[in-house]
């Protein structure tokens, strides 16, 4: 038996990256795919896995292949295969790749071979038609715009400067770092959450994720207020991220200076209420929105920074629910 594989992608990508290796080397076995779509997160895409997995023969090992580092469907696959031997998570999956590792497999390679196949593969499968490689040494690969003052929520002398506050229960993933950290170049990345931060596993998990370059943290509600009057954070631009709005308005309550809220995703789960595609909310969330509100606090949802800013409250009273 081979190698097995499992593709996981955003959006409906990973079928068709295999639908695509099939036309061109014939059906596959032990293989599968996991498609992330709008209002699922990682505790949706662990079950997806775990669901496929069940369907493979894991026995010579498993790697997972998905398409941004610290996205969702990266975090994922990083919480099944630290806990496994010869499972391993390979990211940038093009088609050069996947049609690589599935033609060496049916050889038998030891797993460490496999997986330094796949990445050297991907890498020369990158290729312009015109431009030389020289010229493309000279092109850095991120530009760092230096945030506008006027996108800064202002805080005292000696708060931290607060770039952007979210709420998003898969923390910190693709939209986060491939849209959001650029956009704001923030310079620290603080995960508020009770029950995450007492969680070992997935605070590495987090801490892994975070683009190079930027400091994460993950605290408690209590513990945000500590820091926000520490001034030995006065200098740093920070990105604040919570999983509900209750949180919000407890670390509002201890005094730290929030005026504006961005809704990124809040997973759909029972006893919730769907108000967009990607934003669900119960009644302990309207509440806390309510009140947010009346504090003239904006509620605005955007799931990455180019959308338009819908605001939440506007959802919430066509439903008639508060």
């Amino acid at each position: 038996m081979t190698i097995a594989i499992i593709i996981g992608t955003h959006g409906w990508v990973a079928e068709q990256l295999l639908k695509a290796a099939e036309m061109l080397i014939g059906d596959q076995q032990n293989i599968e795919f996991v498609d992330f779509v709008p209002g699922e997160n990682t505790e949706t895409l662990i079950e997806k896995y775990q669901q496929k997995i069940q369907k493979l023969n894991t026995s010579k090992g498993l790697i997972f292949l998905v398409d941004t580092w610290g996205g969702s469907p990266f975090n994922a696959a990083n919480h099944i295969v630290s806990k496994k031997d010869n499972y391993d998570v390979i990211v940038g999956i093009n088609i050069p790749m996947l049609i690589e590792i599935l033609m060496v497999r049916e050889d038998n390679p030891n797993f460490q071979d496999l997986v330094s196949i796949a990445i050297k593969t991907g890498r020369k499968g990158i290729k312009a038609l015109k431009t030389q490689l020289d010229d493309l040494n000279n092109i850095s690969l991120y530009t760092n715009k230096p945030i506008c003052k006027e996108e800064i929520k202002p805080g005292l002398l000696n708060n931290m400067k607060i770039a952007l506050v979210r709420i998003d229960d898969r923390l910190i993933h693709g939209q986060i770092t491939m849209d959001w950290a650029k956009k704001t170049n923030v310079t620290r990345i603080i995960v508020v959450n009770n029950e995450v931060s007492q969680d070992n596993v997935r605070k590495m998990l987090l801490q892994q994720s975070t683009p190079p370059g930027i400091m994460s943290h993950v605290i408690n509600v209590d513990k945000m207020a500590r820091i926000w009057n520490n001034p030995n954070y006065s200098q740093d631009i920070v990105m604040l991220l919570f999983t509900n709005p209750t949180d919000i308005l407890n670390v509002i309550t201890q005094g730290v200076n929030i005026q504006s809220v961005n809704i990124g995703g809040m997973s759909f789960k029972k006893e919730k209420i769907r108000v967009s595609d990607a934003v669900s909310v119960d009644q302990q969330d309207i509440l806390a929105f309510k009140k947010l509100h009346d504090l003239n606090i904006e509620l605005e949802i955007r799931k990455v920074s180019s959308d338009q800013k819908i605001k939440i409250m506007d959802l919430i009273d066509k439903l008639n629910i508060i």
